[in-house]
């Protein structure tokens, strides 16, 4: 029963989403109907049945709308040919064929090839009966659609880069990934043109992708006509999001030898690059601001600590309180050290006199200690989180859980919000089902498990100022 209700609400929200089509539908149906009956008067070949049937087709067809729209077209010019087809040449051919017969005179008709059923000696008719015109004449536009969407569809591709190439307007996206996934989908929902260049791509990634009407370019990093091929030079923004810091570097400094190298001045209003390495990225910032200035605008960032940015920058409050903090940090991955180091900044922005400690549980060679940071060797997989946190005999008055799998992240949580009920545990999460996992275990039960906010809250247009920054024409 409850599969049955879903079923009907689902049907019932796309109904209200296509109404419109729907009434577009029934109004040009309506002026077809009447043109028709003016320019070409029904004869005998539309009697009584053929007439209710074809009457009946046309009412119900817009079911087929809340299944598909892509189709819809072909199902219609199909299904009319069909019916008013096999109907003509089973009851209205010169001699009484067989139904098997009449089923192979239809399916001629997708051919573009009427077979001649309707004279004596097999001579074409001056005139074909009006059932069997209409069959031909939507079995030749059905086959013409079809044959068009195939070529189209076939060199869908080359017509968008060369779009992107003459027109521009476009974001292009270097290799694929968890995070740039999450921007495509924005920009996508924002209808903007995204081009993804990668070496690699599995065929569920393509398929998903051309769906979503990404094109899709697979070629190396190395490939010198890359940048030319994907219209950098009239694109709208360039974003770099390579696994390794490296080959991000790499397209960043063979971009700018492209644009010398052709002489042309590029006019993306932005090139974002993610670096993952602390290292890496103050280097390159530091090298953008004294020594290299591109031809371009750069702007580097990381997608964790822009997360950790937007977290504290929405719990500055903790710093305001008056007793003094001391956060535990379990994991010392990507994301854990831009918590720490985010959470420094504010701190002494805040300009506070409370005392602030932060103990950081990880895969330490030993203990240390400097300033108010506290570094305690720990293992998740040999050692209980929940045994670690008691040996220390501190007062926590946070906690992060920055582990590498989200699923450990929640089970660790949910067991620690058992110890520490009073104290906010916050996590991070990349996978959706888990997140989804989070929600139902924090509003079900009064544990006091919270959200660090998501790498997809980051990416989007809105967020990095993508459409923004465009001039205005």
């Amino acid at each position: 029963m409850k599969i049955v209700t879903k079923w009907v609400i689902k049907l019932r929200v796309k109904f209200k989403s296509i109404k419109h089509i729907i009434i577009l539908y029934y109004v040009i149906i309506s002026l077809a109907f009447l043109l028709f009956t003016y320019f070409a008067p029904f004869d005998t070949s539309m009697d009584r049945t053929i007439s209710i049937i074809l009457c009946f087709y046309l009412l119900v067809f817009p079911v087929v709308f809340l299944y598909t729209l892509r189709y819809a077209l072909h199902i219609f010019l199909f299904s009319l040919a069909f019916i008013s087809g096999f109907y003509g040449f089973y009851h209205h051919s010169f001699d009484n064929h067989s139904i098997s017969n009449a089923l192979y005179f239809t399916f001629r008709l997708y051919l573009l090839d009427l077979a001649d059923v309707f004279t004596q000696d097999g001579s074409s008719p001056i005139r074909y009966p009006l059932l069997l015109e209409i069959a031909r004449w939507s079995a030749a536009s059905y086959t013409i659609t079809t044959i068009f969407i195939a070529m189209y569809r076939t060199l869908e591709k080359r017509i968008s880069l060369f779009i992107a190439q003459s027109i521009g307007k476009h974001h292009i996206i270097f290799s694929y990934n968890e995070k740039s996934h999450y921007l495509i989908q924005d920009l996508h929902a924002n209808n903007e043109r995204v081009i993804v260049v990668d070496d690699t791509f599995t065929p569920e990634t393509q398929n998903m992708l051309e769906q979503m009407k990404v094109i899709v370019i697979q070629a190396s990093i190395n490939d010198e006509d890359i940048f030319q091929v994907c219209g950098a030079e009239k694109a709208e923004t360039i974003s770099l999001f390579h696994e390794k810091d490296q080959e991000s570097l790499y397209v960043l400094m063979n971009l700018e030898k492209y644009a010398r190298h052709k002489n042309i001045q590029l006019t993306f209003t932005k090139l974002l690059i993610h670096i993952e390495d602390n290292r890496y990225k103050t280097e390159l910032i530091s090298f953008l601001e004294k020594v290299e200035h591109f031809s371009f605008p750069v702007e580097v960032i990381n997608v964790y600590e822009e997360v950790s940015k937007r977290f504290w920058k929405q719990h500055q409050y903790i710093f305001k309180q008056q007793k003094d903090i001391h956060v535990l940090i379990v994991g010392y991955n990507s994301f854990g050290k831009q918590i720490v180091s985010e959470a420094e900044k504010t701190h002494h922005h805040s300009m506070t006199n409370q005392k602030f400690t932060m103990t950081i549980l990880d895969k330490f060679p030993e203990y240390s200690q400097l300033d108010h940071q506290e570094k305690v060797p720990f293992n998740i997989e040999k050692e209980s989180l929940k045994t670690v946190i008691r040996e220390q005999r501190k007062v926590f008055t946070h906690i992060f859980i920055c582990l590498d799998e989200d699923y450990i992240d929640l089970m660790e949580g949910i067991e620690l919000s058992e110890i520490f009920s009073d104290t906010p545990i916050f996590m991070n999460f990349t996978d959706e089902s888990i997140e989804q996992t989070f929600m139902i275990a924090t509003t079900q039960t009064k544990k006091s498990l919270y959200s660090t906010g998501t790498i997809e809250d980051v990416l989007t247009i809105d967020y990095l100022n993508i459409l923004n920054s465009r001039s205005p024409n």
